[in-house]
């Protein structure tokens, strides 16, 4: 079974796909191989919630397989369970570029979470520890280390 569905469009003169779901060892990427078109191939990643031992095995053959291509790539929105991921495995995004990170912040008054984009092709990375809860009004902090989150980054 696949836990693993992805959208794709054309726009820009790149391929646009966004992917959501759980990688494991039940994940199939080849269909990502097979996309048509020549431009560049832009992964989103927020929507990936979960990535195990073997989905990063399935994932490393799949982004070693884009590197080896003419095709460019890049990740964009990455997820926290992505970023983790960045941060952990060597060559975890092979030749593609990171171009943003989704931040994780949680409001402990109602329990609600959010992610916000960061762009880390700007001269800013800068991560807010605190921002307004959009439900609740009360005060979202951000939900990782933020001296490390985006060490991958360099």
């Amino acid at each position: 079974m696949n836990t693993l569905k992805w959208k794709v469009a054309n726009a820009n003169g790149k391929t646009e796909v966004e992917i959501q779901g759980a990688i494991t060892e039940d994940a199939d990427l080849n269909g990502l191989l097979a996309l048509e078109g020549s431009g560049l191939l832009a992964l989103d990643l927020a929507g990936v919630v979960q990535i195990n031992s073997c989905g990063v095995r399935e994932w490393i053959h799949f982004v070693r397989k884009l590197s080896d291509g003419d095709r460019g790539f890049e990740l964009v929105r990455c997820s926290p369970a992505i970023v983790r991921q960045l941060n952990t495995i060597a060559n975890f995004r092979g030749a593609g570029s990171v171009r943003s990170v989704m931040l994780p912040y949680y409001c402990s008054s109602c329990r609600s979470e959010a992610q916000v984009p960061l762009d880390l092709t700007g001269a800013s990375r800068e991560i807010a520890d605190e921002i307004p809860c959009a439900k609740c009004g009360g005060t979202m902090e951000f939900d990782d280390m933020p001296s490390t989150y985006v060490s991958f980054a360099g």
